[in-house]
């Protein structure tokens, strides 16, 4: 598995190389460290939320963005500006030689939250934990949101294997926050070894609240008489809707299996009367053994999709995977109108921003 990491450019030692160079900016402020197959983005948002709520200037680091490369590193809900980004990345790419995109983007936030003397940042690992850019960290808390199958050609094929690397982020004697479906094996032993103390959530039928209720926690280990809070707060494509013209779009990533059961299973609760059509578009790394006979039992249609970006899977050969033949984005929306049907737009995050633009094309407001 290691070896795996590496060739992805998983090694720490670069990451610990180049922050060291920056004299370790990411000693100057409070640090949540989040990971998870899924949640993690949604529970670092509610957790940067509900500490800016709180008074504290507070850092927000999630990967990946929908629309911009700036939403990727936030403080206070405002993206890092074209000018802080170009600076940053000037003085780091000066001395990177090595460095992984991840590398250079991590320590990007690293220096932008310094040099704007935040107070907290929160920070969302990448992939996994264990080699993770961001685990050179010691934060206040390591949150594990939830873990499922995903990535297995990296983290490994079974659900102790992808623990044991999500279970890295845990560090000596620091607090970890655990979702339910995160308290495997793996984990539990790392924390006992480490005597790091652990709290772990009961099992919420809904995932938004499930992760409302994570971010809760954390918020309550910290500042146990902190006011209410709003944790309403959802990053963009996270069962985000929109009414239009007779039809109701949801826009979601998941992609795997957890993730596709969990809203394929809110949308029927929502919207228990109303058959489900789906727009899809996948990386080509992804495994899709499970997502590919899941839609074609539960969605009504499936209208294949794709970008440009050499990491999507073609929508021609997505067809046949699909055994889809539709090709008139119209034609589809259409149809889904006529038959009172909701359009689902879900799988990997690199589709959304362009499925969000050519649907407006249809007067989505």
């Amino acid at each position: 598995m290691h070896d795996l990491m590496e060739k992805k450019g998983g090694k720490l030692e670069t990451m610990r190389d180049l922050e060291a160079s920056f004299q370790f900016p990411s000693k100057a402020f409070r640090k949540i460290h989040v990971a998870g197959t899924n949640g993690k983005g949604s529970v670092s948002t509610k957790i940067a939320s509900a500490l800016t709520q709180l008074g504290y200037k507070t850092g927000l680091y999630t990967s990946p963005h929908i629309q911009t490369f700036h939403e990727r590193i936030q403080i206070d809900g405002q993206m890092i500006s074209h000018e802080d980004a170009s600076f940053f990345l000037t003085k780091i790419l000066e001395i990177s030689k090595e460095a992984t995109f991840f590398d250079i983007i991590t320590l990007l936030a690293f220096l932008y939250f310094q040099n704007k003397k935040v107070d907290f940042a929160v920070i969302e690992t990448g992939l996994g934990g264990t080699l993770d850019a961001t685990n050179v960290i010691l934060p206040e808390l390591s949150v594990i949101t939830s873990i499922s199958y995903d990535h297995m050609h990296i983290l490994g094929n079974s659900l102790d294997e992808i623990a044991e690397n999500k279970a890295g982020i845990i560090k000596q004697n620091t607090g970890v926050v655990l979702g339910y479906r995160a308290a495997l094996g793996p984990v539990l032993r790392k924390a006992f070894e480490e005597k790091a103390p652990l709290y772990i959530l009961p099992p919420k039928s809904d995932w938004i609240e499930e992760n409302t209720e994570i971010a809760k926690k954390v918020i309550s280990l910290l500042f146990p008489m902190a006011k209410p809070l709003d944790y309403t707060i959802l990053p963009p494509c996270r069962f985000e809707i929109f009414e239009s013209d007779g039809v109701t779009y949801i826009f979601d990533i998941a992609h795997n299996q957890d993730g596709l059961e969990k809203v394929f299973e809110r949308v029927a609760r929502f919207y228990p009367d109303q058959k489900i059509f789906v727009i899809f578009g996948t990386c080509k790394d992804k495994c899709i053994d499970f997502a590919i006979p899941f839609l074609k039992k539960k969605a009504e249609e499936i209208f294949p999709f794709d970008v440009e970006n050499p990491r999507i899977m073609r929508r021609s050969d997505l067809a046949i995977i699909l055994d889809s033949n539709w090709k008139n984005l119209d034609l589809f929306t259409e149809l889904a109108r006529k038959e009172n049907a909701i359009i689902l737009v879900t799988g990997s995050a690199y589709i959304m921003a362009e499925a969000k633009e050519l649907l407006n094309k249809h007067q989505m407001v």
